[in-house]
């Protein structure tokens, strides 16, 4: 394919601002700012700031004559308000204004992440669509198409807004939405993983403002945000890919060139070069052009991006797409810049593999500040563990479940890893455990009660499923969020079931210390019966969970588990809060999860 090349200089038009980004700035952030400024013949002049107030360091020209990059430094002590800059080439003179913002007090000092948050991920297209008007706009190339399961179904940050009060009954306390800025591909735009623009949510769903207004009235009902970030490639649509600033802003190639997906390269003692170099800058898909984060310009523009929606959106962290598709190096400095800034605030880093030990380099890492990473691992044997549920062979069954949580070993800290059975790019848990309901109550117990940061995903929840099961696929299954469920009155008795069963496991664990940072003690389940039997451990009381994937009931064995019960004599199951005392005969039966809470241990 032809690529994209810097413009030429010839025909120079008249000089005028058409973008700076960051577009704005704080006072007293960590962060060093380097303007982009771009415009026609820009980089054939000069810039300074006559009435003083910046200091401008160092002035960058590009490869393209249209931009300038500008080290600026804001004095301690400045003030916010708007400071003149002045452009000149020695003949022609251009006035504009940058404007700083005062920070908010105890901004750095945002709270991320922990044990004790759930993290609900939505699609927002695919999620209610609460404002029809902004299905389709005049300046955005794919129009709204919801007969198609690749096309625009309408959902927006509207929908979000008004689904707050059903997220807080189910017991979420932070979302995590697919990237919510302007993806302007010609079609299937909707997951907007191919930006357009760094600096502008997607008008089909919003504008700033409204996306800003969303988190803090979520905020009010102690639901932080997430905003997912993807510094390793952008969208051809970009408006950048025009007009190249440098020739390597992007990895060009003569034709088009796939990235192999090999990310155990990076951590592999053996790969050969040339395939750890196509990992990382090769294009994720044909409508994905590969960013090129060794170029320290490029670099630095994704940090500032990224600080400037924390800062502007108040967000409590932000979730990274395609992690290990980006040299180690950079990304990694990339990581330790929104640490610098936010200590306290959550960097999610998505680094899929199966085995532990390469999820675990990414957390443990070669470098001092590492990602919250995401337990994929473990993501994979939840479907398989809980569908082998007759006569499972050796190693099958629930036994998956123990043999995986064995591997924490190579963990720097399990329990901040996060935990998922199903996100939006696998089938839908519903779908792989053959659409039983009560199949999926165990896996949410599990996910809800072992160790790690949960994460659910939406329509789970009232049985969201693709319209046919016989067609499934990444269209399909990211079906839209029908506005009914949202009350229980809309929600049929099935949905309400389930989502009576979920709302009532998560609203426990929030109230649940245990739970959340208890130590876990786990048994190996005996060969044949199917059952997973854990405890979570903290100061003088348990939690004890018995999840029975079997198709006959089991009766319990008090005194196999009395390293877990200590000295605890009576506890409580949660959900039925019927009392239990150790060593009364119980079974528990085929297809089902319980759990109970033991004081005085």
């Amino acid at each position: 394919m032809a690529m994209i090349t810097t413009a030429s200089a010839m025909n120079t038009p008249k000089p005028e601002v058409h973008r700076i980004e960051p577009p704005f700035w704080w006072t007293g952030m960590e962060t060093p700012l380097q303007l982009m400024i771009y415009g026609p013949s820009l980089g054939e002049g000069s810039v300074s700031c006559p009435g003083g107030g910046l200091i401008i360091e160092t002035i960058h020209k590009a490869d393209s004559p249209n931009y300038l990059f500008l080290d600026i430094t804001i004095p301690r002590g400045t003030r916010a308000g708007d400071f003149n800059l002045q452009w000149t080439n020695g003949r022609q003179k251009l006035n504009f204004i940058y404007t700083l913002h005062e920070r908010t007090p105890g901004s750095a000092r945002r709270s991320g992440l922990k044990p004790s948050d759930v993290l609900y991920l939505l699609m927002p297209d695919r999620f209610v669509n609460a404002d029809p008007e902004n299905d389709s706009t005049p300046c955005t190339a794919e129009k709204a198409n919801p007969q198609n399961d690749y096309g625009r179904m309408g959902g927006d940050l509207e929908g979000i807004r008004m689904s707050l009060d059903y997220l807080s009954e189910l017991g979420v306390t932070s979302v995590w939405p697919t990237p919510v800025t302007l993806d302007n591909e010609p079609k299937v735009s909707y997951h907007g993983y191919a930006c357009s623009d760094y600096y502008k949510i997607d008008p089909r769903l919003g504008t700033n403002e409204s996306y800003r207004e969303l988190i803090a009235q979520a905020a009010s009902r102690g639901i932080s945000f997430l905003q997912d970030i993807v510094p390793n490639h952008c969208g051809t649509a970009h408006w950048w890919m025009k007009d190249l600033p440098f020739k390597d802003w992007i990895h060009v190639f003569d034709t088009f060139t796939r990235s192999n997906y090999a990310m155990t390269t990076h951590m592999d003692p053996h790969a050969a070069s040339v395939d750890s170099e196509l990992c990382i800058q090769g294009w994720f898909d044909t409508s994905m052009p590969d960013m090129n984060l060794k170029n320290p310009f490029v670099l630095q523009y994704f940090i500032q991006a990224t600080v400037w929606w924390m800062e502007y959106a108040g967000l409590a962290g932000v979730r990274i797409d395609t992690y290990p598709y980006s040299d180690e190096k950079a990304i990694s400095s990339y990581t330790a810049a929104l640490r610098k800034e936010y200590p306290y605030a959550t960097v999610l880093a998505e680094c899929w593999f199966n085995h532990p030990h390469q999820v675990a380099y990414w957390e443990r890492g070669p470098w001092p500040t590492g990602p919250t990473v995401m337990d994929f691992p473990l993501m994979g044997e939840i479907s398989r563990a809980f569908m082998e549920d007759t006569n499972p062979g050796w190693g099958q069954g629930m036994v998956r479940l123990y043999n995986m949580i064995a591997n924490d070993f190579v963990y720097k800290n399990p329990n901040e890893l996060l935990v998922f059975g199903e996100n939006h790019d696998v089938n839908r848990l519903y779908e792989t455990l053959g659409r039983n309901p009560e199949k999926l109550k165990m896996a949410y117990t599990f996910l809800a009660t072992t160790r790690g940061i949960p994460q659910i995903y939406y329509g789970t929840e009232v049985l969201l499923a693709a319209r046919d099961s016989k067609k499934l696929g990444h269209g399909e299954e990211r079906a839209p969020m029908p506005a009914r469920v949202l009350t229980a009155a809309g929600r049929d008795p099935l949905e309400e079931n389930v989502f009576s069963y979920i709302s009532r496991l998560l609203t426990w664990r929030k109230t649940s210390r245990t739970v959340q940072y208890g130590r876990l003690l786990h048994y190996l389940p005996d060969y044949g019966q199917n059952m997973y039997v854990y405890f979570r451990i903290l100061d003088n009381e348990c939690v004890m969970v018995l999840i029975n994937n079997g198709i006959n009931p089991i009766p319990v064995e008090w005194q196999k588990y009395a390293e877990g019960l200590g000295k605890a004599s009576v506890g409580q199951e949660v959900m039925s809060g019927r009392e239990i005392t150790v060593g009364q005969p119980l079974e528990v039966p085929a297809q089902t999860a319980i759990f109970f809470t033991f004081a005085g241990i």
